[in-house]
């Protein structure tokens, strides 16, 4: 006789294969409608495929100097990566391995989770004044350094440190190690898979960040590659051929390193679910 297990496996299956092709599919026709000509992007009956692939709209927006958006959005994406590892995996570590040590540790952690509770769009006035009074506005500076940090990040390497027994911090210190040592060398080998899942959720949000770099980059030439795409939407014709060409440009960077580094997502977000 059949257990409940087996005999629902088959449908749950079915409907989660169902479920990821109506995820993928919208992906799949934007790729392929990259390659359509401009009259058969809206044509009636809808096809998948084009009567007649074109290489042309890629052309067009490498001709417009596209590939410059593509590197200031590398550039925004990688240094703000960097520095936001280097300030979450830091502020975790003191605030998993203090915790029992300094008074009010855990304060300054509830502190840092009811920040969550503010919508990012609400500071983006007070950041601009800000960046405009440092003097970073239409610098890319201006948008990497106000969102380096992160309290997700924070969060994910506070509970990942807290699931490591915390002998390892006391061996170290009795063989003579200071903090830093025991920092760099004992606990932040540990954190790979923390590290990597921060590292594709900071991407993903530097790499798509629309807003910020819309409000502080004023000059063409340090626009990123979202601010670039909304550049082929006038106000009184849309250029959708460049629009998806574009688009499925913006995506490969995600995608490959998504496709990399995915084994190490699940071992970092279980790290993070460990109780306080």
């Amino acid at each position: 006789m059949k257990t409940l297990r087996q005999r629902y496996s088959v449908p749950l299956t079915i409907m989660m294969l169902v479920v990821a092709f109506l995820c993928v599919f919208p992906i799949i026709w934007l790729i392929l409608s990259s390659f359509k000509q401009p009259n058969e992007l809206f044509s009636y009956p809808l096809h998948l495929f084009s009567a007649d692939p074109t290489l042309v709209h890629y052309q067009n927006i490498l001709d417009d100097g596209f590939m410059r958006y593509v590197y200031n959005s590398f550039f925004l994406a990688i240094v703000g990566t960097l520095i936001t590892l280097a300030i979450s995996s830091l502020c975790g570590y003191a605030l998993a391995i203090y915790r029992n040590e300094l008074k009010y540790v855990n304060f300054v952690f509830g502190i840092f989770l009811l920040g969550t509770l503010i919508p990012g769009e609400t500071l983006t006035i007070p950041q601009v004044s800000v960046i405009s009074a440092l003097g970073l506005y239409n610098n890319i500076f201006g948008v990497i350094l106000p969102v380096v940090t992160s309290t997700t990040g924070i969060f994910l390497f506070r509970q990942s440190y807290m699931s490591l027994p915390s002998s390892f911090v006391e061996a170290a210190r009795i063989d003579g190690a200071n903090e830093a040592k025991i920092f760099t060398r004992v606990m932040m080998p540990l954190q790979t898979s923390s590290f990597v899942t921060l590292t594709i959720f900071s991407f993903m949000w530097r790499w798509n960040d629309y807003l910020l770099p819309m409000l502080v980059l004023s000059d063409q030439d340090n626009f990123t590659i979202q601010v670039a795409i909304r550049n082929y939407i006038g106000t009184t014709r849309i250029d959708w051929s460049s629009v998806i060409s574009s688009s499925v440009v913006s995506m490969i960077p995600v995608i490959i390193i998504f496709v990399i580094l995915q084994k190490y997502i699940i071992g970092g977000i279980s790290a993070g679910g460990v109780k306080a």
